[in-house]
């Protein structure tokens, strides 16, 4: 899907992966997290010099992907104690975030009356529960009105002041927050990245 590729990232930046429908952004992501294995090469996390192994991706990466969705027969509340459960995180901290994310009246319905912009509300406390380095948000913006683009704006601008955000768009609108762009093209083109070079 993709070749030749190699970046680093550090505290403070904001990548956004850009790319045609089918060029790998969310497949990019996804081996990022490490939920696909690449073909060739390796992906390295860390931290002050120190290497974060594969297992402990979870705890150091919050992600809001296609495959990590939250449950349907759930309440909000119980999906974020589940996954405060996984994450060995104290579930109040999803609740809190859940709250300012204005879900606090809804934390007792199943997720499956949620509206997309909501469900991606939710997903977002959970991916923040813990302080996550890095965070990976596949299209955050897309299913979100005005109120939801703007939190979003403020989510990606605070993890910029403590840590590292990548997320992937088709969106123009959404590169205004980007430290860095990687536009995925074209397998026969390779891969380029723009403004700057990373």
């Amino acid at each position: 899907m993709f070749r030749n590729l190699t970046f680093q990232c550090q505290t403070g930046q904001c990548l956004v992966v850009t790319g045609p429908n089918g060029s790998g952004k969310t497949t990019l992501l996804k081996i990022l997290v490490g939920l696909l294995t690449p073909t060739t090469g390796k992906v390295e996390w860390g931290h002050d010099k120190n290497r974060v192994a594969p297992r402990y991706f979870h705890r150091w990466i919050g992600a809001v992907l296609p495959d990590a969705e939250p449950y349907g027969e759930l309440t909000a509340l119980e999906n974020i104690r589940l996954a405060a459960d996984l994450k060995d995180v104290n579930w109040k901290e999803g609740v809190e975030t859940a709250g300012r994310f204005g879900l606090e009246p809804f934390l007792q319905q199943p997720l499956r009356e949620f509206s997309s912009g909501m469900k991606m509300r939710l997903r977002l406390a959970i991916a923040l529960m813990g302080n996550p380095k890095a965070i990976i948000l596949d299209e955050p913006f897309a299913p979100m009105d005005a109120s939801g683009r703007q939190m979003i704006q403020q989510v990606i601008e605070e993890q910029k002041k403590q840590g590292l955000i990548i997320f992937a768009t088709n969106d123009p609108r959404d590169l205004a927050s980007a430290t860095d762009i990687l536009e995925l093209v074209p397998k026969s083109l390779g891969n380029r990245p723009k403004r700057p070079s990373i």
